[in-house]
Parts: C-alpha cells; sequence; structure tokens
C-alpha cells in the first residue's frame, strides 16, 4: 500500500529538500560548507544542493528554488526506481510513496552539536536531478564550492574524513569554486551521508 510524503515528515515537522546530482561520469555533485557554516579545525563537510522548506512551499517548488540559490542554475527533476525510507537509529527500507516525480529518500538526521538546533530531528526528501547547466555564482557563505565523487567515495565517506587531495587521487573531480588545500578534509552530511547509505544498501 502506497503512503505520501506527509506520513514520512508530519506536518509542522523541521524539514528540507536534498538533491542527488550527477555529472555526465556518473559521479554524484555535492556542494563544500561555506563560510557561515562551523566545521572542526582542518575539515569541512559536503553536502546536497538544498535546503529547509519555507511555509507553504511544496517539495517540487523547494528543490527548485534551492538549486537556484545555491546553484545558480534550474534543474529537472528524475523519478527515482524506489524509495527509502532513512529513520534516525533505524535500518533503511524501501517504501512505496504514492507523490510524484518519486523522490529516492527520506532522510532524518539529527542536528550536530554546535549548531542552533543540535539534537533536534531534521527531515530531507531527497530528489534525483539534472542541472540544466553548470553551477555558477555560488553564494560564498551558503557554498564553498561543488566537488563530484564517485560512488565508491560516497560510501567511503560514511567511514570518516578524508583528504581532499586524496579524493582528488582517486577519481573525484573538482566542478566549482576556488579549490582548497589538498590536506583539507572532508566528511559527508546530510543529503550525501543519506545517498551513501542508500549506495551501500543497494551494494
Amino acid at each position: 500500500m502506497a503512503i505520501t510524503l506527509a506520513d514520512l515528515v508530519p506536518p509542522g515537522a523541521e524539514a528540507g529538500v536534498g538533491l542527488a546530482l550527477r555529472d555526465e561520469a556518473g559521479r554524484y555533485l555535492f556542494f563544500l560548507a561555506g563560510t557561515r557554516h562551523g566545521c572542526p579545525p582542518g575539515e569541512r563537510f559536503y553536502a546536497g544542493i538544498g535546503g529547509h522548506r519555507e511555509a507553504g512551499e511544496d517539495w517540487v517548488a523547494c528543490a527548485r528554488r534551492e538549486a537556484w540559490e545555491e546553484g545558480g542554475t534550474g534543474i529537472e527533476l528524475l523519478p527515482a526506481a524506489a524509495t527509502w525510507h532513512l529513520p534516525h537509529g533505524g535500518a533503511p527500507q524501501q517504501v512505496e510513496v504514492a507523490d510524484r516525480p518519486r523522490p529516492l529518500a527520506v532522510y532524518e538526521m539529527v542536528h550536530p552539536a554546535g549548531t542552533p538546533r543540535a539534537g533536534e530531528l531534521y527531515r530531507i526528501v531527497i530528489y534525483h536531478a539534472r542541472l540544466n547547466s553548470p553551477p555558477r555564482n555560488l553564494p560564498s557563505d551558503e557554498v564553498g564550492g561543488v566537488i563530484a565523487l564517485t560512488a565508491e567515495q560516497v560510501v567511503r565517506g560514511l567511514e570518516g574524513p578524508v583528504s581532499l587531495g586524496e579524493l582528488l587521487a582517486s577519481g573525484a573531480a573538482w566542478i566549482a569554486g576556488q579549490m582548497p588545500e589538498p590536506a583539507l578534509r572532508l566528511y559527508p552530511l546530510g543529503t550525501a551521508r543519506a545517498l551513501g547509505q542508500v549506495l551501500r544498501s543497494w551494494g
């Protein structure tokens, strides 16, 4: 029996949209945290383009607005073959969702320590998408650059931070923005962690 996104994201819950984007080589695109994000010394997180859904906004409108604000481009949302529910503290499971386009996943994460909403649950509805043009006009406070990672690197990210230099040497590509020092260690957050779990579950 199909459920709806409203069953997975209760009314009033803090929620947003994330995009699972791929380049022509099949790598996944993520943004690096900009200057306004607090990260441990020598480290920076990477995550999917996306963000909070505004009051009265539907999921598709949120996805398109965030792609424009963070990547400077329009998008085409692509239906996923299946939808994964990734509950906080629980095992990933496939669910039948009636909403179209079919989302790839609904991910429950807890805001990390040191952030304004530390410890609170946040839900991300994740869609496969294609950019209409390369990322441009990146807001430096929000987006420090865009990197493309192989599927294997996305899964490997679940194990802990990896240096930018190591990622570039093993198949990643720097796409946009000022490239940081190779020693900078990168770790996944939000959509990037969710995608790692989905790819690992698919095997």
